[in-house]
């Protein structure tokens, strides 16, 4: 229960959506967005967050208050407005290592291993990797 003192006035209840309460395009949970849109402790995903900063946002509230209820920092909330509210997308890693061709662990390679072998193939991705990104410069 919120309780308030005699004669204060009921702070103002924040709604991203009337109708809606999740888009699966988007992978946004409008519920979990509406508790943090008014200061609640909620688990959010980073396309959750910036759509509460983006609502909030065009309802006029300081970055300084969007920051304090969404739990990231003034500047955050800045840089996601100059970026035009883009959610971002993870994209995974479209090569996988090639680790010589272990055969232990589920994947044929355990991380961290100090094995011949793995540490050959993590050694030789990377320097690969070190290759392609200076090649692309």
């Amino acid at each position: 229960m919120i309780a308030t003192r005699p004669g204060a006035a009921t702070p103002t209840r924040y709604y991203p959506s009337t109708t809606v309460t999740f888009d699966s395009t988007l992978d946004l949970d409008y519920i979990a967005i509406e508790h943090a849109m008014n200061g609640e402790q909620v688990q959010l995903t980073r396309g959750e967050r910036v759509e509460a900063a983006r609502q909030l946002d065009a309802r006029g509230v300081h970055s300084t208050e969007i920051g304090r209820r969404l739990g990231v920092s003034k500047d955050t909330v800045v840089a996601w407005r100059k970026t035009g509210w883009v959610i971002p997308v993870t994209v995974p890693d479209p090569e996988p290592i090639d680790i010589g061709g272990a055969t232990h662990g589920r994947s044929g390679y355990t991380r961290g291993c100090r094995c011949r072998t793995c540490k050959d193939g993590a050694n030789a991705a990377s320097k690969a990797a070190k290759a392609r990104r200076r090649a692309a410069a």
